[in-house]
């Protein structure tokens, strides 16, 4: 079942990823809707299955970008592993905690995605810094809505739905 809501939750970033490509051509530079989804399925601490998760959103979001392929599926597959094993250790659960880890996730993905263009390409990321604070809020205010809309339909938390799935611990 929580692969379903992957799917559909890939499915609905990828929507986003196109609508606001098409209509505000620079507006993914300030956003990132592949991060919310790998936060929200990584808090359920099942690392094998976020790693995976951070692939294959990652890939899709190589895919539809004009970036090196590879690039986001590595950066996107770094922050689900970490976020997973952070959550895996310390259970973490609520908001506040949600709110957290999605702007830790959104820095690290920044990081390593500046890292690799300086390392693979040689080149300067132009007003890093900048970009960097404005992603994380438009990223962190975003995924907040995203969260608080999700547990209010679905009933749950992440932390919840995995556990109920590996068998009620």
């Amino acid at each position: 079942m929580r692969w379903l809501r992957f799917i559909i939750g890939l499915l609905i970033a990828l929507t986003l990823h196109s609508l606001l490509d098409s209509f505000f051509p620079n507006a993914l530079a300030f956003f990132n809707p592949y991060i919310i989804l790998i936060v929200y399925y990584a808090m359920g601490g099942n690392i094998f299955g976020a790693i995976i998760a951070g692939v294959a959103a990652g890939l899709v979001q190589d895919a539809f970008s004009a970036s090196m392929f590879g690039l986001h599926a590595f950066a996107l597959t770094v922050c689900a592993y970490t976020v997973a094993s952070i959550n895996a250790r310390l259970v973490l659960r609520g908001t506040l905690a949600f709110g957290a880890c999605l702007a830790g996730a959104v820095i690290v993905n920044e990081m390593v995605i500046y890292i690799l263009v300086n390392i693979l390409v040689k080149q300067k990321i132009e007003m890093f810094e900048q970009g960097l604070l404005v992603k994380t809020i438009f990223t962190l205010l975003f995924g907040m809505l995203v969260y608080q809309l999700l547990t209010l339909f679905l009933r749950e938390e992440p932390i919840e739905a995995s556990r109920r799935a590996i068998g009620g611990w």
